[in-house]
């Protein structure tokens, strides 16, 4: 005969001593709203948050609740093979990174996957406070520590998103104003314009043709005065890059007809130096250039066109003062000189020291003016081995700054770059250009028409250039498929058929390279 129940007199009374809810007989109760509570069960909810912080869903498994975990486990799941499909894909990565309306896309889906896993962190915590609403009431102390705590939690868990949401919205910021849109009242003449597959429209199909210049107009100087002038033409099918260098003592630099060639009579050529050139047309007479709203642009543009044969598609101007800080910005760069250089520092209006001093030959690092001064200094040596400083800087700050320094630059360089770069090629146009350049190592052939080889003649110690044997350089180069071998020992190719800079008459026909790009 069984025997009744009876509690016993005495004690606490605690119903959870004598296991009210699990019954003699019975398995224990795997729901945990009927678990017996106890003190140590209170950090649960934290501990939750936080496993939910790193996986969503693992939290929501901790407490027992296994089909609201699984289900955020397979969302999860869901967006991780998204990420990895979309990383397997770099190209189609790029593409979007250079497109403000993907950028917009990005920055919705971000603060949709914020939302999700602050749902996720929130809901393990309120389940495990729910689980423990039998334990005995907390001290207000320890209520004060658990809301910090979930605070901390949900801070973690937005930080990343937040980092996220401020890089998409500065590179949309650049998109949208330094690649605004574009310029077409700047080309020198009329030209029919060939569009491809890939949605690329230029001159020449199959061939992008970009002028890239760069210049200041620092105190004591008239206008904007461009101590750099490039030509750079990349052929789509090839990845090959055509890099003509454009000495910036040029004179008697043929102009295309119009205004600006009738006005200076026979020679219809600019007189002057190359790189007054862009001062001459914007602040002295830009009304020969009247169908353009970049006179200066569109006046070097066109004398390019005239001595090199090639049309120009777009343009790009960089501002010194841009460079400096963009160098600054990536905590320097390092070169390898080769032979001893005076430079002197010019802050371009700045504030600050300006001094003069000698480099010798070596590895030396070099801060954002003192970069510049290196690959503009003549007082010591020539035009020519300042094209190739040029070059060494430029090759040398591309080879050494690493993806995680660009990316801890990048809203400084958002900022230099706003302030310092402007050009005419749309945003709508990076996804093609990007595509062209596709997944194929970049090839480039550089030459410079530098004299002896490429001049005709000297006026008041400057040289006249020897048009058609530049075009004809232009279209062997842009025709063949020859490329400067680029070595760690000869970086700018000094030594192939296709580098031609050379030295002025009378002195040897090959240069001793100035620098070498360093690792």
């Amino acid at each position: 005969m069984r025997e009744p129940e009876v509690l016993p007199k005495g004690g606490d009374g605690s119903s959870a001593w004598w296991n009210l809810d699990e019954p003699t007989g019975r398995a224990p109760s795997r729901d945990p709203r009927t678990r017996p509570p106890t003190r140590d069960r209170r950090g649960r909810p934290l501990v939750a948050a936080l496993l939910s912080c790193v996986l969503p869903g693992a939290g929501q498994l901790y407490l027992g609740h296994r089909r609201r975990g699984a289900t955020m486990l397979v969302l999860t799941a869901l967006f991780v093979v998204i990420a990895v499909a979309l990383a397997s894909e770099p190209t189609a990565v790029s593409r979007m990174l250079v497109q403000p309306q993907s950028l917009l896309a990005l920055l919705v889906a971000d603060a949709g996957l914020l939302v999700f896993r602050v749902v996720a962190v929130l809901d393990a915590y309120l389940l495990g406070r729910r689980d423990n609403f039998r334990a005995p009431a907390p001290s207000s102390a320890w209520r004060k520590g658990a809301a910090a705590g979930l605070v901390v939690v949900v801070l973690l868990t937005a930080a990343p998103h937040a980092a996220a949401a401020y890089y998409d919205l500065q590179a949309y910021d650049l998109l949208t104003s330094v690649f605004a849109g574009e310029d077409p009242q700047w080309h020198a003449r009329e030209r029919d314009r060939h569009q491809t597959g890939n949605g690329l429209v230029t001159a020449v199909p199959g061939r992008v043709t970009v002028l890239l210049l760069g210049g200041d107009a620092g105190p004591g100087r008239q206008g904007r005065r461009t101590d750099t002038m490039m030509v750079a033409s990349f052929e789509v099918a090839t990845g090959k890059v055509s890099l003509f260098g454009l000495p910036r003592n040029l004179v008697q630099v043929p102009l295309p007809d119009g205004p600006a060639a009738d006005y200076f009579g026979e020679c219809r050529c600019f007189p002057r130096l190359l790189n007054e050139l862009y001062a001459f047309a914007e602040d002295e007479r830009p009304d020969l250039f009247p169908n353009s709203r970049r006179p200066g642009i569109a006046a070097v543009a066109g004398a390019a066109e005239e001595l090199l044969g090639l049309p120009i598609d777009h343009y790009a101007l960089v501002d010194l003062l841009g460079f400096v800080d963009m160098v600054d910005a990536l905590g320097g760069v390092t070169v390898n000189n080769l032979k001893p250089l005076r430079i002197e520092i010019d802050r371009l209006g700045r504030e600050g020291s300006q001094p003069a001093f000698e480099i010798q030959p070596g590895r030396k690092r070099l801060n954002g003016f003192t970069a510049l001064a290196y690959s503009r200094s003549r007082e010591t040596t020539s035009d020519y081995d300042r094209m190739q400083r040029q070059r060494c800087v430029i090759g040398s700050l591309a080879r050494q700054t690493e993806p995680a320094e660009a990316l801890a630059a990048f809203p400084k360089l958002v900022r230099v770059l706003k302030r310092s770069v402007a050009t005419d090629i749309p945003a709508s146009r990076l996804p093609a250009l990007i595509e062209a350049a596709g997944d194929q190592p970049i090839k480039v052939a550089a030459v410079g028409f530098t004299p002896p080889t490429y001049n005709v003649g000297w006026s008041s110690g400057y040289p006249i250039p020897d048009v058609p044997k530049i075009q004809r350089a232009v279209r062997r180069m842009t025709s063949q498929a020859v490329v400067t071998t680029t070595t760690r020992a000869d970086p700018d190719g000094l030594g192939s058929a296709t580098s031609t800079t050379r030295a002025p008459a009378g002195s040897s026909s090959r240069r001793k390279p100035a620098c070498t790009t360093s690792p």
